[in-house]
């Protein structure tokens, strides 16, 4: 029943290594999920400013797709600048957002119309009419 005092101290020993284990993993795990987070909001804080530095440069570019022999809106007109496609609304018109200034190369596409292409070079921000006519 009695355990020599030899024993005792050694599970004693045992005792405070288990304890002193589990505490310096729990500081540890610890430390690294606040050494994650501080790096998280560096990356938001890097990565919101080079996208704002990117769009001090991006210009607009907004227009509407017309039927050339009659003047009327043409809905649904493929607009792609840059390999992007983009759609005109109901009323023909379009918006392009964060264009970078240069040459870009338009093309504009509807059914049964034929197709255009566009070279616009874009130093502001600008509106421009495009011009379709019927196969």
């Amino acid at each position: 029943m009695f355990l020599p005092l030899w024993q005792l101290n050694i599970q004693k020993e045992i005792k405070m290594k288990s304890v002193l284990v589990l505490v310096a993993s729990l500081l540890l795990s610890v430390s690294a999920f606040a050494g994650i987070d501080n790096n998280n909001e560096k990356k938001e804080k890097e990565s919101k400013s080079v996208a704002l530095v990117e769009n001090v440069n991006a210009l607009q570019l907004t227009g509407s797709v017309i039927d050339e022999k009659n003047k009327e809106a043409l809905a649904g007109a493929a607009i792609v600048v840059d390999g992007k496609k983009y759609y005109s609304d109901l009323d023909g018109n379009f918006i392009i957002k964060d264009v970078k200034p240069g040459k870009h190369e338009l093309v504009v596409e509807l059914i049964s119309y034929e197709p255009v292409l566009l070279e616009v070079d874009l130093y502001k921000s600008q509106k421009i009419s495009i011009g379709l006519l019927q196969k």
